[in-house]
């Protein structure tokens, strides 16, 4: 069965489904798609992610000093960020790019191109919580970081010294002030401060909710239906071939995350994009914990309270699509949190989730039209930012889509930057 459509959105995540919903507002006959039952589906990237709104982000994976600590790392199947050895000629060019990245001047240029990105997606956040935050428990009450290394304190003063170059707000704490806000703290403090702007929410219920959403705007949502190859040849519009029939649209958005690259393939766009496979464990949430998240530096570990649920989250493992559960990767996230706060290493999760996040060797996503196919728009490769970044990349997909003038700039996000 062939059906004809205005806009295709191609994956019903965070960023996916943002897109849906400013299509659908700005007027365009949208058709969102995802390949499971369910928006944001267990193996999505932002299903059990750290539900993290922290504009102030801003140093890409791809930074000075990484590669050497990736070389200490990399036979590490515990370490916060591991490189699986595996025979991959799509590996060797991510690595390749990435190290290219990781120099002093391509870091801080990522840095400044993400700053206006971080803060117009997070103003846009404020905005749809001021509406609907209630349904996926949106808190700005923002993020302490703490480093207890000497070390770690001294790499992570000159990132925030160049964050307030760029005009974040950041503010200094004392060894006191982080235990009187996280009382149940036990381990040292050689380095903390306090990311003002930061917020929460629940990544899951955001997701859906924002699916329903565009639903409400008039959009339709078709779940259990998976693209598989895009079609460019005809006139005046793309061919998706889905598990579910063809579907012609006079143009395609492409936003499933880690996949994204196979449909790119089809369409002659070799997409660096290597599916990096996240963790996180929920815990039940201790009274004492506040309403505020904690990122504990060294171990790059991220304490998020959701609820009664206390999520564990972090490390990053390239081992391409082997989902399989690394024993040692989970039990570091749990010793991490039972020497900074006392929480049981052993006793059985709530739940334990990993999935694969789009990470590009130079952390930055990929926003634009695909150069040798116009009728279609990537919005993909958003490494961890996915969940802060979704509501700016829908609003320029739909600027895209309409032909409008670019809220902002998307010249560096191209995908032909890897050219």
């Amino acid at each position: 069965m062939e059906r004809r459509v205005g806009v295709l959105v191609i994956g019903a995540g965070p960023v996916g489904a943002c897109c849906a919903y400013e299509l659908a507002t700005s007027g365009c006959n949208v058709l969102l798609v995802e390949r499971e039952l369910d928006a944001c589906p267990p193996a999505a990237a932002a299903h059990g992610n750290c539900g993290l709104v922290l504009p102030s982000h801003l140093t890409p994976l791809a930074a000075p000093g990484v590669i050497t600590k990736g070389m200490r790392w990399l036979f590490d199947s515990g370490s916060p960020f591991y490189v699986a050895p595996r025979a991959s000629a799509e590996l060797v060019r991510w690595l390749w790019l990435f190290r290219a990245a990781c120099t002093e001047e391509r870091s801080r240029a990522g840095a400044e191109v993400l700053f206006p990105l971080n803060y117009a997606s997070a103003a846009l956040h404020v905005e749809l919580a001021e509406r609907h935050g209630e349904r996926w428990l949106y808190r700005r009450n923002g993020l302490v970081q703490v480093h207890e290394s000497a070390a770690g304190g001294e790499e992570a003063a000159a990132e925030v010294a160049r964050d307030r170059a760029l005009g974040v707000s950041v503010s200094d704490l004392s060894m006191a002030q982080v235990r009187a806000r996280y009382p149940q703290y036990r381990s040292s403090v050689a380095h903390a401060v306090l990311y003002e702007d930061a917020a929460h929410l629940e990544p899951l219920r955001f997701t859906r909710t924002m699916a329903d959403l565009a639903v409400a705007a008039g959009a339709e949502l078709a779940t259990d239906t998976e693209v598989l190859a895009l079609d460019c040849t005809g006139r005046g519009t793309v061919r998706a071939i889905t598990t579910r029939g063809d579907v012609l649209a006079e143009q395609v958005v492409v936003a499933a995350g880690a996949w994204s690259p196979d449909l790119a393939r089809g369409l002659g766009v070799s997409l660096p994009i290597q599916p990096a496979k996240g963790y996180s464990v929920d815990l039940q949430r201790p009274s004492s914990f506040p309403e505020a998240p904690f990122y504990l530096g060294e171990a790059h570990l991220v304490f998020t309270p959701m609820g009664e649920t206390l999520r564990l989250g972090g490390t990053l493992e390239l081992a391409g699509w082997n989902m399989a559960v690394r024993p040692r990767r989970v039990a570091g996230l749990r010793q991490a949190a039972a020497r900074a706060f006392g929480l049981a290493a052993h006793s059985a999760p709530e739940r334990l989730w990993r999935g694969p996040r789009p990470v590009t060797p130079d952390g930055l996503p990929v926003v634009g039209r695909v150069p040798c196919a116009e009728r279609v728009i990537l919005a993909t490769g958003h490494c961890m930012l996915g969940l802060l970044l979704a509501p700016v990349t829908g609003r320029l997909v739909a600027e895209l889509a309409g032909g409008s003038q670019l809220s902002e700039s998307i010249a560096a996000l191209s995908a032909r930057r890897f050219r």
